[in-house]
């Protein structure tokens, strides 16, 4: 005869041998609590770091953070940014004997377009982007003197058809002699040699010839007002700053420009 088992025989249903006791679930809901506290206000610090516009922990938490997580604070009113600004670039290379020129090529509306439809693109689609607004404000820094010389030609002429970049030390000597801060002038010459590289590097890429000398424009581009968002016609026409020839001291080097052919390709697909 088979044995019953009655109900108050019967193990208790969800019960088994070595179950955790009450003192070690608490220690971990402790530990979980604790952790998610502290990400959330390490999260809060950085934050409040970046989001005060004085902030004695703002360089400090910058310099750690800033590839990661920033704010600029144009996007606000009342100093919000209500000008769009484009970096574009024109090439010259050798045919020959004879220098050839390209069209302008808008270098920022490239990298934005790579970026489009993606929700966390990378920060180098921003790269002209960035460098336009750091030019444009020591582009505006100078004297109107300063400005008229420096939209024109770096390059000066050796004879028999050489040419050569003019030196850094006599181009602020020049500057100097204009109405205008020298500290300002030194400010705009080491950002306009970064440009040189910049453009020279991205043109030898984007052609896939070696380029001789480059400039480039600001193209500004500032949208209808908000009641007027969805008119076809422009309130204001673009605007453009063009900056004269530059001759580069050097090709990019091989690494460089290995670089560059990989964003390229990877922009436009080609």
């Amino acid at each position: 005869m088979s044995k019953t088992t009655t109900v108050e025989g019967a193990p208790d249903a969800g019960v088994a041998e070595g179950r955790p006791s009450t003192g070690r679930s608490t220690r971990v809901a402790a530990v979980a609590a604790a952790a998610t506290l502290a990400i959330v206000a390490g999260y809060a610090f950085v934050a409040g770091s970046f989001t005060v516009p004085t902030s004695p922990t703002r360089p400090v938490v910058s310099e750690v953070f800033s590839p990661w997580f920033s704010q600029r604070w144009n996007v606000f009113a009342p100093n919000i940014m209500k000008v769009n600004r484009n970096l574009q670039i024109q090439v010259q290379w050798r045919d020959g004997n004879e220098l050839v020129h390209s069209d302008w090529v808008d270098v920022t509306d490239i990298e934005f377009t790579s970026a489009r439809g993606i929700p966390m693109p990378s920060r180098i689609s921003k790269n002209s982007f960035n460098a336009t607004q750091a030019m444009f404000t020591r582009y505006q820094a100078l004297s109107p003197q300063q400005r008229d010389r420096v939209r024109d030609t770096f390059i000066r002429g050796l004879g028999d058809g050489a040419f050569e970049p003019v030196d850094a030390g006599d181009l602020l000597t020049q500057l100097d002699g204009l109405e205008g801060s020298r500290a300002a002038a030194v400010s705009y010459l080491r950002y306009d040699y970064m440009l040189v590289r910049f453009a020279s590097a991205f043109g030898t890429a984007y052609f896939d010839r070696p380029v001789e000398r480059v400039r480039w424009r600001i193209e500004s581009d500032r949208p209808n007002d908000f009641l007027h968002r969805f008119d076809q016609e422009r309130q204001t026409e673009l605007s453009y700053i063009t900056f004269g020839w530059r001759q580069p001291a050097a090709a990019p080097t091989d690494e460089v420009q290995a670089i560059y052919d990989e964003v390229v390709e990877r922009y436009t697909g080609r």
